[in-house]
């Protein structure tokens, strides 16, 4: 499933190549992917900006309504400059004036494309918790609010009322760099493991969008390019550790976690 650094990787690719151009239609080939409560004058309309919420991506219309695109376990969305035959999974197409379109292929088919007005936006993401790399994010801030919280903290990583963005992939690595078990309580961390936690997320997700994110299955780039940062996982998907430790695999929260019990002993 994309998480923050490739969501924020396709954001930075839309941003060079669909900024400007006009939306003309948007053409739905699988139920339910498409979720518009909006008249289609609303969104046919000049692209402003790209931005990303969490794992969500924004597209900013000149009109007062925007396109917020949820790419879920599978999702993909490609930029082609002629006219090409459907791709076997291709859920809807985003056209533009200039006869170039993004296609929205979903393997899983659990993607969706929304469209509403600005002044919903607040409402759309009020579930939403903190991004993990602003200036907000601190150590004080965990401390602040979460400072008697009892679920494990792989559990409480997890959970995009929290922390908006991460997931397991990224989860698994930032716990196994901080030298913190998956099973550990966030109440029982000293502030300075939290500390080291707070500035390993950043870290880690920064140098993901560094490598344009992370491509183990069906994810990829806006040009159908895979991301790199496969090359640098440590823990995830892996049997041994680069210490040389065998590497557990424990299911927690109903999600596979790969950990070392001697670098991250509890």
């Amino acid at each position: 499933m994309p998480e923050l650094p490739e969501v924020q990787t396709v954001v930075n690719d839309l941003k060079q190549v669909i900024i400007a151009k006009e939306i003309t239609q948007i053409e739905e080939f699988y139920p339910g992917t498409l979720r518009l409560t909006c008249d289609e004058s609303n969104y046919c309309s000049l692209v402003l900006d790209v931005q990303r919420r969490g794992k969500y991506i924004l597209i900013l219309l000149e009109s007062n309504f925007l396109i917020i695109v949820h790419l879920r376990m599978t999702g993909k969305l490609i930029f082609e400059e002629e006219n090409k035959d459907l791709l076997k999974h291709e859920r809807a197409r985003i056209y533009f004036s200039d006869d170039t379109y993004l296609r929205f292929d979903d393997v899983r088919t659990f993607g969706t494309i929304d469209c509403l007005n600005k002044s919903e936006l607040p409402q759309y993401f009020s579930r939403l918790g903190i991004e993990p790399l602003s200036e907000e994010f601190t150590y004080k801030y965990l401390k602040d609010n979460y400072n008697s919280v009892t679920s494990p903290i792989k559990t409480f990583l997890l959970d995009q009322s929290k922390i908006a963005g991460l997931g397991n992939i990224y989860v698994c690595e930032v716990l196994y760099r901080a030298k913190i078990h998956p099973l550990t309580q966030l109440k029982e961390l000293k502030p300075k493991q939290l500390k080291l936690l707070v500035e390993t997320i950043k870290e880690v997700l920064s140098q993901a969008i560094e490598c344009n994110g992370t491509t183990i299955s069906d994810y990829r780039r806006v040009d159908d390019k895979t991301g790199s940062f496969q090359n640098f996982l440590q823990v995830y998907g892996k049997e041994i550790c680069p210490l040389g430790h065998p590497i557990h695999r424990k299911k927690i929260g109903g999600r596979s976690t790969y950990f070392c019990p001697i670098c991250q002993q509890k």
